[in-house]
């Protein structure tokens, strides 16, 4: 949901003059000191893994989880990793393969789990607030490398080795990180990237002109023409016949890279929330659905009302990302989700990052807006610490108050309320819809719309937090348990993404990426998403920070820190 507002042209002229007198109007402002950018709390990635990645070693004295039935294998089990993937899997019984490791790491008693995932997020966007002073997009420009950086980094450091960008308007930015990655000259997690495909004047399709244009270039989230080879979106006419929308298909996936289709469907605007925007056809939608599945890859539909969320199930999309809030869903509608291959992507940290409390708004003195409102306040700026680069961890602290207390005039010209009102129904019927998706039995998948202020890519321990906010509040009953939270942040994202076969679950023959953490996930839902102790990656230590040692045969060893 990215929520990118659309500008008058009176609002932006005013800021394109302005822009041009930023030395001048940050003077007098707070400056960011060298300390506002020191790394955050120390990650220990392994430069040099001792045992090598193709060697043979084994994984013991860990507690490693069942996912698909919510428990721990039995005690005394150790898992063997050899050329990067799950080789054995050994029992306290039969321990034949533990005989053949060269190599043994003992995880001193520590809980073991498949890596996470982010299903969606944008990982091009990293302005810190919408309601921003000219301090705030000065910080946003020159620091938006290093944030990006930060959000790769984090990833792994929070245990998310998978992410899926869900829409970027300039490819370059993924196609160069996934090579930084790939050659180590930075640290990440895969990258699956979507393409757009959809009609002119759609939502995420609609003509930029010169003035949206240059906003996007100001926030270094810039656009590119659809018809150029980087541009992450494809169109079709609006009146397209099958075949047309389907070599639109082709074009994201031969010409773009696509990894993941997305689908963007919304009546209303981001100027005056007006329905004005081009919504397909139901065969245009099956076509995009249906043609994504023949070339393999998934569909994914951005959508915020019950008749989009129909027309998802019913065209076959293979994922809906966020909720509903425009009405309650009905008991027909909940069961023809059930009786789908449907997944969602409930993206229930959007309700955190755009439902305040706003002067004349009918949601605001609603139960649930207090309550989200007291759950912010108790948790945001250590979260803007923990996420963001020191100086923008502050931007993040002081726009959000400028919110709080309904200062809502962004870059000192345009006034957001009705965006926030817009979005404010997010935690009213967004949250009744994602708990009675939930309590039916809907399969879930873990995606926190990172990148959209305040949130980040690396930031799914808040996600499962929120759905645990969302799922348990004020209902004097845990709906939401451990084991559901693990499911959905590892093998249910691994399927929402077709991956599977290879992430997801421990089990042989499956990659090796393991997050290794202190504390009882199936107890504990804070746990996921936490900070971990150690993780694995390709069957290799990437990160080591509670000093594993390697034994070779009776002698213990450093790993390599």
């Amino acid at each position: 949901m990215t929520g990118l507002r659309k500008f008058s042209r009176k609002e932006a002229l005013s800021i394109m003059g302005a822009s041009t007198l930023l030395p001048f109007l940050l003077s007098g402002q707070r400056q960011a000191s060298a300390a506002d950018f020191e790394a955050k709390s120390p990650t220990h990635f392994v430069d040099d893994y001792l045992p090598g990645a193709d060697s043979r070693v084994e994984l013991k004295n860990g507690r490693f989880i069942d996912v698909y039935n919510g428990r721990y294998l039995e005690a005394g089990t150790s898992i063997i990793i050899e050329g990067g993937k799950i080789a054995e899997i050994c029992s306290s019984q039969n321990s034949s393969g533990s005989a053949g490791a060269a190599f043994s790491i003992d995880l001193k008693g520590r809980t073991v789990l498949p890596a996470l995932f982010n299903t969606h997020c944008h990982i091009g966007m990293t302005f810190p607030s919408r309601v921003m002073s000219f301090q705030d997009l000065m910080l946003t420009r020159k620091y938006h490398e290093r944030q990006i950086a930060l959000n790769m980094s984090g990833c792994l450091a929070h245990g998310i080795t998978n992410i899926r960008d869900a829409w970027l308007p300039d490819l370059r930015l993924t196609r160069s990180l996934k090579e930084r990655i790939s050659r180590g000259t930075m640290r990440g997690p895969r990258i699956l990237q979507s393409v757009v495909v959809g009609p002119p004047e759609g939502y995420l399709t609609g003509h930029v002109g010169f003035i949206d244009g240059f906003m996007q270039l100001l926030l270094k989230f810039p656009f590119v023409d659809y018809e150029e080879p980087e541009a992450g979106g494809v169109l079709f006419p609006i009146d397209a016949s099958e075949q047309q929308v389907r070599d639109a298909v082709n074009r994201a996936v031969d010409e773009r890279g696509a990894e993941c289709i997305k689908i963007g469907e919304q009546r209303e605007n981001m100027i005056d929330y007006q329905p004005t925007l081009t919504i397909m056809t139901r065969q245009q939608l099956a076509a995009i659905a249906d043609q994504s599945r023949k070339r393999g890859l998934k569909s994914t539909m951005h959508h915020v009302s019950v008749e989009s969320f129909r027309r998802g199930v019913e065209c076959g999309v293979s994922s809906l990302a966020h909720a509903p809030f425009d009405d309650k869903l009905t008991e027909a509608d909940i069961q023809m989700f059930n009786a789908s291959d449907c997944f969602l992507e409930p993206t229930a940290t959007v309700a955190y990052d755009l439902c305040w409390k706003i002067k004349d708004d009918p949601v605001s003195d609603h139960p649930q807006m207090d309550s989200i409102t007291r759950f912010r306040a108790a948790n945001l700026s250590e979260l803007a610490d923990e996420y963001w680069a020191n100086g923008l961890s502050r931007s993040v602290k002081e726009a959000s108050a400028r919110i709080a207390e309904g200062k809502l005039k962004s870059l000192g010209f345009f006034d957001v309320t009705d965006f926030y009102k817009y979005f404010s129904p997010v935690i009213v019927n967004g949250g009744e819809n994602v708990r009675m998706l939930y309590e039916s039995g809907a399969i879930m998948a873990a995606g926190n719309d990172g990148g959209v202020p305040m949130g980040t890519p690396a930031m799914i321990g808040h996600e499962i937090n929120m759905l645990d906010f969302t799922l348990n509040n004020d209902s004097g009953q845990n709906k939401f348990h451990g084991a559901d939270a693990v499911r959905i942040a590892t093998i249910n994202s691994a399927r929402a993404l077709g991956l599977e076969d290879k992430f997801g679950s421990i089990e042989a023959g499956k990659i090796a990426d393991l997050a290794i953490v202190d504390g009882d996930p199936l107890e504990d839902v804070h746990v996921i998403g936490a900070r971990v102790a150690a993780l694995f990656m390709d069957g290799k230590l990437t990160i080591n920070n509670c000093n594993l040692e390697v034994e070779i045969g009776d002698r213990p060893r450093s790993l390599s820190q």
